[in-house]
């Protein structure tokens, strides 16, 4: 307690004051007693506060050094798409996409153009590939009978390249967050020995579709030549 403030006796005693006034000195003794002790608790709390602003900083120390390693995940699990139309060596028509994460980039080849469509058409049911005989038909439809351009503003080019957008980069987005979930980093989906079969993603959706129709066998006589299977359904490179 601090002495300033504690009355000095006069005498030996108390007891020749007033009963008033000792009551009035028992009232501010006790008042002073009680500041001490609050004092005290409020330097232990300062203590205590203090502790906890440390423990509060190194937190968020820490904190920021987490969010700096997720935010390549949770700002770019909308990852940068880069789908382009191209022509191989012998001049075809190819679509590929290109996906640019935190730095690194991934290519998945998606097919020829006419794959491509077919596929398409399958997924979204424009495609009349059975008759009433149950028979390939060799009819286009709506995304086969389309001619994209390899240049800037096709409208044909955009209407296919939208959907490859909306059908593929969705496919390839949900593998991206089961590797991260699986091994908590994306090490594995760049490495070159995880494979992605872009050609069988179109068909894969398709076969989950309510329209989809598996596979099926017919032999067809042709005109002076022999039987030979055909194939319905997914597109085959003869």
């Amino acid at each position: 307690m601090d002495d300033k403030w504690r009355i000095n006796k006069v005498g030996d005693d108390w007891m020749f004051i007033p009963k008033k006034e000792r009551d009035e000195k028992r009232e501010y003794e006790n008042l002073t007693i009680r500041i001490n002790e609050r004092t005290q608790m409020i330097g232990r709390r300062e203590n205590e506060i203090k502790t906890l602003k440390k423990e509060l900083r190194e937190m968020k120390v820490l904190r920021t050094k987490e969010f700096n390693k997720m935010i390549k995940y949770h700002k770019k699990f909308l990852p940068t798409f880069s789908i382009f139309l191209d022509d191989d060596k012998y001049g075809n028509q190819q679509w590929g996409v290109w996906f640019s994460i935190g730095g690194k980039r991934k290519y998945i080849y998606l097919g020829t153009t006419i794959k491509v469509s077919y596929h398409l058409d399958l997924l979204e049911n424009k495609l009349p590939h059975y008759n009433k005989n149950n028979s390939y038909e060799d009819t286009k439809g709506y995304y086969g009978s389309l001619k994209p351009k390899n240049y800037e503003g096709d409208k044909h080019k955009e209407i296919i390249k939208s959907k490859i957008e909306s059908y593929v980069c969705d496919v390839v987005k949900k593998k991206m967050i089961g590797v991260l979930k699986k091994d908590g980093n994306l090490d594995r989906f760049y490495d070159k020995k995880y494979k992605i079969k872009g050609t069988d993603i179109l068909y894969d959706l398709y076969k989950k579709s309510s329209h989809y129709t598996p596979p099926q066998k017919e032999v067809v006589k042709e005109k002076g030549g022999r039987l030979r299977p055909i194939k319905v359904g997914k597109m085959r490179n003869w």
